[in-house]
């Protein structure tokens, strides 16, 4: 619900469970350790309950997202920044900024002295998930670090996918990849944009990376 109205702290969600009772009767047992406050129960009730409101709530949300998604799409398209494609909801993307800050690849067959020299191994635990390896380089690590702090600098915060763990296949742990979120106000995203692409441009100028066509 604080996602899907932008009302972060009103924290409520709703478990649709229609063919799998013991996770009905499992979540029943703990659900008095987690329930929402009465004012935020009031509060969703009331809202739910306005389908006047939900209606065009839900029209102008969906122009509003397009249009800062189309924005940001734009921007990256004109910078040689790759993203990932294919969502039809949400608030952000993931961007690869992997061409413009030279990658990570660690080369087979340079030895595995090169090899453990550059790669970097970490254990990562997730809640009700088995201990996971990821492997990535150190190089791109440092990278990330010299990326992230440019923007810093630039008064524009992009969360890298290093906090996310985010993967692909044959190259993990989201170095180099940003989380980018479009869900602002298109002020706010304007300003963000400029202060990036001056960002862009100075890294461009430090490591002698071409605008990517």
């Amino acid at each position: 619900m604080s996602k899907d109205f932008s009302s972060n702290g009103l924290r409520a969600g709703v478990l649709l469970s229609q063919h799998n009772p013991s996770v009905t009767r499992t979540l029943k047992s703990i659900a008095m350790f987690s329930w929402p406050a009465s004012v935020t129960e009031h509060y969703w009730t009331a809202l739910l309950n306005d389908r006047a409101f939900l209606d065009g709530y839900f029209a102008e949300n969906s122009r509003r997202l397009a249009a800062g998604h189309a924005r940001l799409t734009g921007f990256l398209r004109s910078q040689g920044v790759r993203w990932v494609e294919g969502s039809n909801a949400g608030f952000f993307l993931w961007a690869d900024f992997r061409a413009l800050l030279g990658g990570d690849i660690v080369v087979a067959d340079e030895g595995k002295e090169k090899e453990e020299e550059e790669e970097e191994v970490v254990e990562a635990v997730a809640v009700g998930r088995p201990s996971q390896v990821y492997r990535t380089s150190r190089k791109a690590k440092a990278r990330d670090d010299w990326f992230f702090e440019k923007m810093i600098k630039a008064k524009v915060f992009v969360a890298s996918g290093n906090a996310f763990f985010a993967e692909e296949h044959g190259w993990k742990f989201g170095y180099l990849r940003y989380r980018v979120s479009f869900s602002v106000p298109t002020e706010i995203l304007e300003l963000g944009l400029e202060r990036l692409s001056g960002v862009l441009e100075e890294v461009r100028g430090e490591i002698g990376a071409p605008l990517q066509e």
